[in-house]
């Protein structure tokens, strides 16, 4: 494969990512989330362990930090998180700013903030997160990791810390 050629997969695999994440598993977790009868087990389409996990709260019971090794963790997890929200009323999230970065033709970071709301858009919550997803052999994208925090801010660039040297 030429560079021109290997330069177009990684920026078709930027947009299947962005597709993948925004068109099917933010729709498929607000579902599982808003509905108290939904089957949190479709979380496992998306993401899959090990799942590596860093989230920082102000509520210890809702930090993690670590790995959900097998799928009855990841949905220990989930539960933790989604509880929360739904006893607040959750229906949907907005999303302030995000941007999606294609490592390669298999593997991208997208990173979002997510203001997750009542359905008379009161905002429950507001997190800053970076996930990491990587397509299979099937072709299918899928979370392998995730890192949040909370914040303020509507952007990105305001949100996470980077330094060069």
């Amino acid at each position: 494969m030429d560079l021109r050629q290997y330069k177009d997969n990684v920026a078709r695999a930027a947009e299947e990512a962005r597709n993948w994440f925004f068109d099917q598993y933010l729709p498929a977790w607000t579902a599982a989330a808003a509905n108290p009868s939904a089957d949190p087990r479709s979380v496992l389409n998306y993401w899959v362990p090990p799942l590596g996990v860093s989230v920082d709260d102000p509520d210890p019971a809702r930090a993690v930090y670590g790995w959900c090794p097998d799928p009855d963790s990841v949905l220990g997890y989930l539960a933790a998180q989604q509880e929360p929200l739904k006893a607040a009323g959750y229906t949907h999230t907005e999303v302030p700013d995000s941007r999606v970065t294609a490592y390669s033709s298999r593997s991208a970071g997208i990173e979002v903030i997510w203001s997750r709301r009542t359905a008379d858009n009161t905002e429950i919550e507001r997190l800053a997160v970076h996930f990491e997803v990587r397509r299979d052999d099937s072709g299918t994208w899928r979370i392998i990791a995730f890192a949040a925090h909370p914040t303020d801010s509507d952007r990105l660039a305001d949100t996470f810390v980077t330094v060069t040297p």
